[in-house]
């Protein structure tokens, strides 16, 4: 009895083990985007103030970029916008043309690495510019976060 017991236990370890063969299967998309994200953050006296995470979309996407595009998401002490009065976004010393909160359907952004659902999520293209690339996101009164791409 204790044997045929044992027996079943270990036929059903067995069986469960290769239920998970899937789970070392590779995600493409999960590991080009891990290679393309950065994350900053603005610290002052050891409290966070500002979070920033920011994908460079034109290597992942490109065809559908002209110009150098980011996905950011934003969360900061105020009301986790990427434009307000505190912060600034520039990119090798230049504004961003265009910020939109519409991110379009082809980027499955909640799958990305260091998706936050307490983090607001933004489009923002800027002009041409050379490489590398300096995202830096700047407080007024705490310092900024430095993003290299």
């Amino acid at each position: 009895m204790k044997r045929a017991f044992f027996f079943l236990i270990t036929l059903a370890v067995i069986f469960n083990g290769c239920a998970i063969k899937n789970a070392f299967k590779k995600d493409i998309l999960y590991e080009k985007t891990l290679k393309y994200t950065q994350r900053g953050q603005i610290v002052n006296s050891l409290e966070t103030k500002a979070l920033i995470d920011a994908v460079y979309l034109n290597p992942l996407y490109p065809n559908k970029f002209k110009y150098p595009t980011f996905l950011i998401g934003v969360y900061n002490g105020f009301d986790n916008s990427i434009q307000n009065n505190e912060f600034t976004l520039t990119l090798n010393g230049k504004k961003p043309v265009k910020i939109t909160s519409q991110i379009p359907n082809f980027i499955p952004y909640r799958y990305y690495p260091f998706y936050n659902s307490w983090m607001n999520y933004y489009i923002v293209e800027f002009n041409q510019t050379n490489k590398p690339l300096k995202l830096i996101y700047k407080s007024k009164h705490w310092g900024e976060a430095k993003l290299t791409f």
